[in-house]
């Protein structure tokens, strides 16, 4: 017997699709036009009400498939701050320089975290939605 093969769908997907087929057909029909598990499709209506709030109060990009918050949003607010200061002065930033800087102000906050240079990847995906 072979694994199931594990699928992640996109916010965007489970809101739009799955939530207004809901309305029309029932839990077994949408699990076979859509292929996905009972299990699964029950999961993602459970958790309807908290995907659309988090898109909502845009934490959440709907082209995104896991709703993984940053672990330190206070910290990433102060450097995403810094950066708009920087970038209106025209200061050139580099990733080892917002990594720097990330570095200085965790240790102000009292916070125990050490940014990478994945870290500073994925913060400019994050804050890339509220430069839009």
């Amino acid at each position: 017997m072979s694994k199931r093969k594990h699928s992640a769908y996109m916010i965007e997907f489970k809101l739009q699709n799955l939530s207004r087929e809901e309305e029309k057909f029932k839990k077994p029909e949408i699990c076979k036009k859509h292929i996905i598990p009972n299990s699964t499709l029950s999961t993602i209506l459970k958790d309807k009400e908290k995907l659309q709030k988090a898109c909502d109060d845009s934490k959440f990009r709907p082209s995104i498939k896991k709703t993984k918050l940053c672990s330190h949003e206070e910290l990433e607010d102060a450097v995403f701050a810094w950066f708009r200061q920087a970038m209106a002065m025209n200061v050139p930033l580099s990733g080892p320089v917002v990594v720097g800087k990330a570095a200085e102000i965790a240790q102000l906050m009292n916070l125990n975290f050490t940014p990478t240079p994945s870290w500073v990847k994925k913060f400019k995906q994050r804050k890339k939605k509220n430069q839009q």
